[in-house]
């Protein structure tokens, strides 16, 4: 039967989810399990046998299925504030409630976070700790603000001491060969991912399928099958018709909005479309390296959020200046300040949206509304 873009997806999402069920019967998965954070080194793990799960990426589709206020509001009467970040709060809700619109991911005997996304994850790792009884690793990536030799060494030393770790859990013994294998299919996910999102600039692309699909780059990159699915998924929009030119070229800085049913302000963008947006390029990871010790570090230290400012500018003005955009839809997100800082010193006019990825109630939709016309008015005005 031959391979559809559709097959892939359904396979990769019923492997992934396949325990979630089971544990809510009460059964445990067969291998030991893991709860990480979404740039951990999931390679290392998927190679000693270790079986996956992302919570903000389960907390995503909780709100995309409209299931999340009940659950944060069960946050925080559990005393987890609506002020926190609300991947945590929603999953806070899921765990206390045990409902989900897939139920519970399988309870961890392991959490690993990592930093090098947001200075929160750690912190929500500790407490999941707490409730579970179960080791956290913390692992620490100093970004470019360091001198590359000390932070290779520095983070080699942990990728070392994880395996070691990792390898007294499960009784298995890493094989490099199987960890060469597992980090070239993420590389290839990414290289195949890249030319998915190269259409977005000209063709006429709407991102809600960019926004979703780039889960499997998340959940499953390790895999050879997301690869494939992705080179499929180029061949498709490359036979797209052209963009509208007549349409105002806008870029959407920040994540995309779990509980739109188009994950982006698609009811009151009426005029313009969607050229480009700097979260579908975070997995853009770099796996180079002349042994994978250094590509990990390189994937892993260099993650987008985990740059300086001035790197972090440099790369979203490129960004920018390739997606031909004429101004920017900026979100300043409640839950992740740290993304909001990479929105300062573009060249762009923006518009600046107080929302959050996940609790819907935070965004304005009429004041946002009046931002998106009077930008189109004033600095958009006579596009043709």
């Amino acid at each position: 039967m031959a391979q559809t873009i559709i097959r892939i997806q359904t396979k990769l999402m019923k492997e992934y989810y396949q325990y979630f069920s089971k544990y809510a019967k009460g059964k445990q998965q067969e291998c030991k399990v893991a709860w990480i954070t979404a740039f951990a080194p999931v390679e290392i793990l998927e190679t000693l046998g270790i079986a996956c799960y992302y919570p903000e990426s389960y907390a995503a589709v909780i709100a995309a299925s409209g299931m999340e206020q009940p659950l944060l509001s069960k946050s925080e009467e559990s005393d987890l504030s609506r002020d926190c970040c609300s991947y945590s709060c929603c999953m806070q809700g899921c765990l206390e409630l045990e409902e989900g619109p897939r139920g519970v991911p399988p309870k961890p005997d392991l959490l690993i976070a990592t930093n090098n996304q947001c200075n929160t994850l750690p912190n929500w790792w500790n407490i999941l700790a707490h409730r579970y009884k179960v080791p956290l690793i913390v692992i620490d990536y100093p970004g470019d603000g360091a001198d590359r030799d000390a932070a290779y060494n520095y983070v080699t030393a942990q990728h070392r001491d994880l395996i070691m770790e990792l390898e007294k859990l499960t009784g298995n013994k890493l094989s490099m060969d199987r960890l060469a294998e597992l980090v070239a299919n993420s590389r290839n996910s990414v290289n195949a991912w890249k030319s998915v999102i190269s259409h977005i600039k000209e063709k006429e692309i709407v991102p809600t399928g960019l926004f979703d699909d780039i889960s499997f780059l998340i959940t499953a990159r390790c895999r050879p099958e997301t690869a494939e699915m992705y080179t499929m998924l180029e061949e498709e929009y490359s036979s797209k018709p052209m963009a509208d030119r007549t349409l105002i070229p806008l870029f959407w800085l920040g994540y995309p909005l779990w509980y739109h049913s188009d994950r982006y302000l698609s009811t009151i963008l009426e005029g313009c479309r969607i050229a480009g947006s700097n979260y579908i390029t975070w997995w853009n990871i770099d796996y180079a390296g002349q042994n994978l010790f250094e590509c990990l570090f390189n994937a892993y230290n260099y993650t987008f959020l985990n740059l300086s400012q001035k790197t972090r500018n440099e790369r979203l003005g490129e960004l920018i200046c390739d997606s031909g955009a004429k101004a920017a839809v900026t979100l300043r997100n409640k839950s992740c300040k740290c993304d909001f800082v990479s929105a300062k010193n573009i060249y762009i006019p923006q518009v600046e949206i107080d929302m959050d990825m996940i609790d819907r109630t935070i965004l304005d939709e009429k004041a946002a509304m009046t931002r998106i016309d009077l930008i189109k008015e004033t600095i958009c005005s006579g596009w043709e």
